[in-house]
């Protein structure tokens, strides 16, 4: 899974592939942080090259929408990974480009 979107970097790099690269969730907590990398494509994530910026967004999840997304209940249908996607289109981002950067990113 991931978004494909075109991003320009201040230092003129473009790229529009984004994936996940890494999360952590602290279930006593209700707590949940992903970050997510900007590739120039999806060759080059899937060969295995650095992205452009290891990471373009963060998405933090607490209390009720850790929950929503994350919440046994939720797990026992769907993925943890998928709910990350899902939150990181749907909820505010830490990002140069926009807290909702990703809500019209096409899910590839």
């Amino acid at each position: 899974m991931a978004f494909s979107k075109s991003f320009t970097l201040n230092s003129g790099a473009s790229g529009n592939y984004i994936r996940l690269t890494t999360y952590r969730w602290d279930r006593s907590v209700r707590e949940a942080v992903a970050l997510f990398a900007l590739y120039l494509d999806a060759n080059a994530a899937q060969t295995g090259k650095q992205p452009l910026v290891p990471y373009i967004a963060k998405l933090r999840l607490t209390g009720a929408k850790f929950d929503e997304y994350l919440g046994n209940a939720v797990l026992q249908d769907h993925d943890a990974i998928g709910q990350l996607y899902l939150a990181a289109k749907a909820e505010p981002v830490i990002s140069d480009f926009g807290s909702d950067a990703f809500a019209d990113a096409t899910d590839v």
